[in-house]
């Protein structure tokens, strides 16, 4: 029962023209403003006023029919209907029962309602607001001038005051829940699109290393650490895999892009409290370690290779094994990163030349 009610309530508009949100706001508007007069003339049927039981009585039957309105699919009518509605009996209850009643505090639900409901410009808003904010002076002068039709006693003054308080203050927080769910969502997701972007960015697709853009990033921040004292060494390596061209073209590029991830798996689990690894190149790999010297680099390097002479990579009924080639240079802060890597890069190349499977430092 209580989900058909919901369901009704947050029933879609079928105009293409029309919004949903505007026509739920006006819904919940109208039924929080019902059970507003429901309590009022609870009260007047308590102290016997017949008269303003009446009156809340109208009320109710009033904003029935503004509920209705919102499913004509002709939200910018419900929305004039229910704002003209409200500044109506604003007016009758300040003429009614004067500035005490506190009625006059619904011109703030009024504004409210402009600015979100409203499909004019925002000229035609702030004009709307400067009349809302003129109508409330009225109010105030008129009742400065005129007595009220009927003077209420101090405890229903209380009573009125008490209900217009939680009213006004339950309809602007469930306009501002409606207004802003959406705004809230939409700025997660888009928190959620841009972290995704940002690893898209930063990530390589197919081994799930970081690539060479993200790594120059990281290195940036090492050196920077390692000015500032805050770690004591930097080591960087370059690997390669020896012969890759070969497995390319003996197993296929499939078979390549198996070697390439598998390989990755072990890089990123031998690296995991060791540094950064990144797919520098096709099968070029580039190793930087934190807080680690040349011969604590080498000694992480040797346990990488020994796994990869290991390894025996499945592919369809075969089984494919690689070796790798690494350069390895230690950092000292005299010279610039990109000198450490061609440093690195040609002692890797030594390393082709006189045999591969290899570390050369």
């Amino acid at each position: 029962m209580v989900q058909k009610i919901k369901d009704f309530v947050l029933k879609d508009v079928q105009s293409e023209n029309e919004t949903k949100k505007t026509a739920v706001t006006l819904r919940i508007s109208a039924l929080m403003l019902c059970l507003y007069f429901l309590s009022l003339f609870a009260v007047f049927c308590a102290i016997k006023d017949i008269r303003s039981a009446v009156i809340c009585l109208v009320c109710i039957g009033c904003y029935l029919v503004s509920f209705y309105t919102t499913y004509l699919n002709h939200t910018k009518f419900a929305s004039i209907f229910s704002q003209a509605l409200m500044a109506l009996w604003i007016l009758i209850f300040i003429w009614e029962y004067g500035w005490d009643c506190g009625v006059q505090h619904f011109v703030f639900v009024l504004l409210v309602l402009n600015f979100t409901v409203s499909a004019g410009t925002m000229g035609m808003k702030i004009g709307a607001a400067a009349l809302a904010c003129a109508y409330r002076i009225f109010l105030y002068a008129y009742t400065n001038r005129y007595d009220p039709v009927t003077n209420i006693s101090v405890d229903t003054g209380v009573l009125f005051q008490i209900i217009n308080t939680l009213a006004i203050f339950a309809e602007l927080t469930a306009i501002m829940i409606v207004f802003t769910r959406d705004s809230q969502e939409m700025e997660y997701k888009l928190v959620k699109y841009n972290e995704k972007l940002e690893h898209m960015a930063s990530i390589d697709p197919l081994t799930g290393l970081y690539n060479r853009w993200s790594m120059r990033s990281y290195l940036e921040k090492i050196a920077g650490k390692y000015a500032s004292g805050e770690i004591g060494y930097v080591s960087v390596a370059i690997g390669d895999i020896d012969f890759f061209k070969k497995t390319n073209d003996t197993y296929g590029h499939d078979a390549g892009d198996m070697v390439l991830k598998e390989l990755a798996k072990v890089f990123l689990e031998a690296m995991e409290k060791e540094g950064k690894v990144c797919r520098w190149g096709g099968e070029e790999f580039l190793f930087v370690f934190q807080n680690k010297n040349g011969d604590q680099a080498n000694e992480v390097l040797h346990d990488i290779l020994k796994r990869i002479r290991g390894m025996g990579i499945p592919y369809q009924s075969d089984w494919i094994h690689v070796t790798m080639t690494f350069g390895l240079e230690e950092y000292s802060g005299e010279k610039d990163m990109e000198t450490i890597i061609r440093a690195a890069d040609q002692k890797l190349y030594h390393g082709k030349e006189n045999g591969r499977n290899q570390i050369v430092y």
